[in-house]
Order: C-alpha cells, then sequence, then structure tokens
C-alpha cells in the first residue's frame, strides 16, 4: 500500500516568480519517492526533516490540522502562483531515515472517494488478496520504473485514466466474482437492487473471461463521476489483465487480444513508447 505520511528531507529551495511568502521545496522520502511542494519562505533550510503528507492523506479532524479543514483535511494536488504543490510540508519530524512511515502515529488514512447508494451494491467479501486493488503508484515513487521505460520505450503503453469508478472481475470454478475498488459484491442486495458493476459485467459478458485472469476496468457513463466523457449509457473502459497465480500484469498485447474477444472497450491509447516524454500525460496509466 503507498505510504501517507513519512518523514522527508529537504533537497532543494525553490524561489518562486511573483510570489514574496513561498518557495517550492523538493523533498526526498526514501522509498515513497521525491516530491514537490510549497512552503513558507526563510522558514526551512536544506537537509531539515520534515514530515510530508502524501496524495490522498486524510488527516484528522483536530486542531493540530485547523488549516486542512477548507480542504475538506484532504491532501491533494495543488498549484500556488502556478507552480505545482504535490504533497504538504510540515516542519518537525522524528529522527528517522526519510521514507520512514508515519500514518498510524499521525492518524491518517487514506482517503476514499464515495460511492453512491445507487452504484455500491452488496458486499459479500473484502477485496482479493490474490489480484491487486487499483490503486496506481504516483510517477513520483517509481523511478526505477520511469528509468525502464526511458531505457526501453518499445515495453510500454500509456493509456487515459477514465474518470469513472474501478471494477475488477475473475472467474472460477464457482463462477463470476465482481468488485469495486474495495470489496467483492453481490449481484443483486437483498431487495433485488442491482449495482453499476454487475451490470457492466454482465452488459460485456464477462462470465466468458478465461479462469486464471483479472480483468481491471473504469466503469464510466451517466451517474458516475459527472458523466465527464458525456455518455448515453454505461460503458467500460479495460486498462489492466492481472494474472491470478503471480498478480502480476500481463502483456498490453494480451491485455488486447482479451479485450476484442470480449468486445469490452480498451482505455484510450494516448502513446506508445514515446521515449522524448519522461512524465506521462496527466489523466494517464502506464502498462507494460
Amino acid at each position: 500500500m503507498a505510504k501517507l505520511a513519512v518523514v522527508g528531507e529537504i533537497l532543494e529551495l525553490i524561489a518562486i516568480e511573483g510570489a514574496d511568502r513561498i518557495v517550492q521545496a523538493v523533498v526526498d522520502c526514501g522509498d515513497a519517492g521525491r516530491w514537490r511542494g510549497t512552503v513558507p519562505k526563510d522558514v526551512h533550510r536544506i537537509g531539515e526533516r520534515v514530515t510530508v503528507f502524501l496524495q490522498d492523506a486524510l488527516l484528522p479532524e483536530s486542531e493540530r490540522w485547523a488549516f486542512m479543514a477548507a480542504r475538506g483535511w484532504r491532501v491533494r494536488m495543488a498549484r500556488f502562483r502556478g507552480v505545482p504543490s504535490e504533497c504538504l510540508i510540515v516542519a518537525g519530524a522524528p529522527d528517522l531515515p526519510p521514507g520512514s512511515d508515519l500514518a498510524e502515529a499521525l492518524g491518517v488514512k487514506k482517503y476514499e472517494k464515495p460511492i453512491p447508494a445507487s452504484m455500491a451494491g452488496d458486499a459479500v467479501a473484502a477485496f482479493p488478496s490474490f489480484l491487486p486493488k487499483t490503486d496506481e503508484p504516483n510517477y513520483q515513487t517509481v523511478p526505477d520504473l520511469v528509468a525502464d521505460f526511458l531505457a526501453n520505450p518499445e515495453h510500454w503503453v500509456c493509456t487515459e485514466k477514465a474518470d469513472g469508478t474501478s471494477c475488477t472481475v475473475w472467474n472460477d470454478a464457482t463462477g463470476l466474482h465482481v468488485c469495486s475498488r474495495n470489496w467483492e459484491l453481490s449481484e443483486f442486495s437483498a431487495s433485488g437492487a442491482g449495482n453499476a458493476y454487475w451490470r457492466a459485467a454482465r452488459q460485456y459478458g464477462l462470465e466468458r473471461l478465461p479462469q486464471g485472469v483479472g480483468l481491471q476496468f473504469e466503469v464510466v457513463g451517466p451517474g458516475i463521476q459527472g458523466n465527464p466523457m458525456g455518455l448515453s449509457g454505461l460503458e467500460a473502459r479495460a486498462f489492466a489483465l492481472r494474472d491470478i497465480a503471480t498478480g502480476k500484469a500481463c502483456s498490453f498485447a494480451r491485455l488486447q487480444a482479451v479485450c476484442e474477444s470480449l468486445q469490452i472497450p480498451l482505455a484510450r491509447r494516448l502513446e506508445i513508447g514515446a521515449p522524448s516524454s519522461i512524465r506521462p500525460p496527466s489523466g494517464s496509466r502506464a502498462a507494460v
């Protein structure tokens, strides 16, 4: 699971044009990556240990963090004077190495986007341990992977992150299984109501998905995240195929072949192994 609050060490302090009170700080967070955030000017120094709250950290509602109340206590990407601030940097930290996890000690939880009751469905089990959830790592946390993409541009495909709700499905001897981001769901509630995840799975006949793999896709359309794509009906955008035995991603070619056989749409491809672009486009996933 991605870290949410860690010890960081300030590596750089960069002036922001037109800003008299803030500067941009670059912080080393060990295995949690390297991040940038804005901090008060003339308060911090190079080499200082600080507490860094990473994206989707949900701070406890307390007087200590009252300045975050207006943001719903959630850390997310922001811009100050046009400069991106990817994290929240706070003075003071335990005398521990960069990357040391502070979430439990500080009572920090992960923000979970609420799902409308009409979509949610009834849970029958936790998300399975043999498949990874659809949390994608931030660019800042995977420098080795980025370096591999640059060295081997033919090995990756960059796809659009559709603004919907993620779904994971697989088949086994007992039949079709359908999950939201956190739970395996029953197809119908006690009252007989259905849910968007199972409707999408049935729409594409995913009971035909080969056993031994899990398919992950975004459910998009009316009633989901404001339907920014302007769709008239429920649709899917597939982005990953996982080998259940290993939990690892299958090749993009295999994902493409499975989607073609099931006639389920793939997430829109933005780039294919373009070595000139170090950062993937905003709102994208990179897959090998």
